[in-house]
């Protein structure tokens, strides 16, 4: 794939003045051919014989030069980045459900809710497969990592990072430090910095800080939906690299990361991505609600997702850190443009098509929210993207599981469905024990046989998915301890799980009038700690946060 001409294009080296010639064709149009060493003796063979297209030779830059092929195929690349996709595996074809919608919504849900045990068998069960696998992710945090055989310098794939950027002037200067600081070959690696057509700070912060290889700055075709994810397909349409990585502009990988994974995917023929771990780098003196989120991380990427690694089973990607074989990427047809977790939905893509995925023994730092404000926001939009994920993936759901396999397609409802159901009936679940417990009825009887039985099963649920939960984030500290998130921090997790509940109904109302929506998280807000991020450990001091903007 690729642009044509796009391998004339020389892959590193700073931008430097070169020559280029300009062809009129038929249609008018100007194509532009880059100057290799093997072309140079047919610019001297046009400047001797043809003076009259002499004269169109002009001085441009390599960064130029790059854009303008950019320009050329806009339309084409516009156009693929949004609808490559078809309508059953796109998130495309939701539309805002509006009242009508809303009403009908609340008239099955009443219905349901009035067939006897029904809804509150669902949501025991709900509970339990999450409190399930939390267990079985107690048990991997005590194992030690394991990382493969490192790749000679020789044997080592073409990479190229994607780093989708809307609005985020502040952070191009560390981005380029970050990066730059990564352990690979030059000539084997391309950043590209993928900016929006209207978003003119950005831009110019990208013409001031990415002037050497192997950054290259992209200004994506206008088009819609603006999203992260169009922005990467636009990006896989350009990239030549064999693996294809995606980070955010605030991220501070470990510098050997793209070698491990380049390792990882190597072992494995049918392993499609890896992901490295995400993780906070500021949570000492941090607000409360940044330092639940680090604990969350701790526990989701350094357990939740190596035991469902180690088991051979799908988990739903992070927004970044993602290491793709390129091969695999371009099979499932890249990113979901309209899908709000458009990471989420890539995982049971490539799921669905028989690829495998794994975790890899590497951090990549990154920036947390530090009001609840903006945690609401970014989580809401995360758990609408998964609700939109469901959807999409439920819409033939027996070819979905026989195209992934049952143990798969279970591991993947548990994740998806079973864990908003979950998250939706824990205050409901967590009333309604408060209530028996405050009138007696949960220890005598009180009502009907069915009814005591119902509340005692629900406190007894609601007693199993907590003690998973407290073992989870208790054995995730023990392993990976981390300065500003401490054992004090895991009692408080009710009532961040409370919080996690009003960000899904925030999320599902923007969902019913605001399908493709993206609320986007605001970085390059805090102080994080100076350096490079090989010299940063979980376990050391970092300094307090600093708010340096909103």
């Amino acid at each position: 794939m690729g642009l044509p001409f796009a391998d004339q294009v020389t892959a590193s080296g700073p931008p430097v003045a070169s020559l280029c010639l300009r062809v009129r064709g038929p249609s008018g149009d100007m194509v532009a051919v880059a100057p290799r060493p093997d072309l140079m003796p047919r610019l001297a063979w046009v400047v001797r014989h043809r003076p009259d297209l002499a004269a169109l030779l002009v001085v441009t830059t390599e960064a130029a030069l790059y854009q303008a092929m950019v320009d050329r195929h806009a339309a084409e690349l516009a156009a693929r980045a949004s609808e490559k996709l078809p309508d059953r595996l796109s998130a495309r074809r939701l539309r805002r459900i509006g009242p009508k919608g809303l009403t009908t919504t609340g008239l099955t849900v009443a219905a349901l809710a009035a067939v006897p045990l029904f809804p509150q068998i669902l949501l025991l069960m709900s509970f339990l497969s999450v409190a399930a696998v939390r267990l079985g992710a107690a048990t991997e945090a005590v194992r030690p990592p394991r990382r493969p055989e490192p790749l000679a310098d020789g044997a080592l794939p073409s990479v190229t990072v994607l780093v989708p950027l809307y609005r985020e002037a502040a952070v191009v200067q560390d981005l380029v430090r970050n990066l730059s600081a990564l352990d690979y070959p030059r000539d084997r690696l391309e950043v590209l910095v993928l900016m929006e057509a209207d978003d003119r700070e950005t831009q110019a912060a990208a013409r001031r800080h990415l002037t050497a290889a192997p950054f290259r700055a992209v200004v994506v075709p206008d088009g819609a939906p603006r999203t992260k994810p169009r922005a990467c397909n636009v990006g896989l349409a350009l990239a030549r690299g064999e693996l294809v990585v995606v980070y955010d502009g605030e991220d501070r990988p470990e510098p050997d990361q793209l070698r491990v994974a380049a390792a990882a995917l190597a072992a494995d023929p049918r392993l499609a991505v890896v992901q490295a771990r995400l993780a906070c780098d500021h949570a000492a003196g941090a607000p409360l609600v940044t330092r639940l989120w680090a604990l969350d991380y701790l526990a989701l990427f350094g357990a939740v997702v190596p035991f469902l690694s180690r088991h051979g089973l799908p988990f739903l990607l992070g927004g970044t850190s993602n290491h793709f074989r390129r091969r695999a990427l371009v099979e499932a047809g890249g990113w979901d443009a309209w899908n709000v977790t458009e990471d989420a939905d890539l995982a049971v893509r490539l799921a669905r098509l028989g690829w495998r995925s794994a975790s890899i023994d590497s951090t990549t730092w990154e920036e947390a929210p530090v009001t609840v404000s903006a945690w609401v926001k970014q989580r809401g939009r995360w758990l609408k993207g998964f609700a939109v994920t469901a959807l999409v993936h439920l819409r033939q759901p027996v070819v979905a599981v026989r195209e992934m396999g049952v143990p798969a397609a279970l591991a993947l409802l548990v994740q998806l469905p079973l864990s908003l159901l979950s998250i939706a009936a824990h205050p409901v679940c967590l009333v309604l024990v408060a209530w028996g417990t405050l009138d007696g009825s949960l220890w005598q009887s009180a009502g009907s046989e069915a009814g005591d039985a119902l509340l005692a099963a629900q406190a007894a649920t609601l007693c199993v998915g907590y003690a998973a939960a407290f073992a989870l984030h208790l054995a995730v500290l023990r392993r990976r301890p981390c300065r500003g998130v401490g054992l004090w921090l895991v009692p408080l997790l009710p009532l961040y799980w409370l919080l996690t509940s009003w960000a899904l109904a925030v999320g599902l109302l923007d969902l019913s009038v605001r399908p493709h929506r993206w609320a986007k998280t605001a970085h390059g807000v805090v102080a994080r700690p100076k350096g490079a991020p090989a010299g940063l450990d979980p376990r050391q001091d970092a300094p307090a946060v600093q708010l340096t903007g909103e």
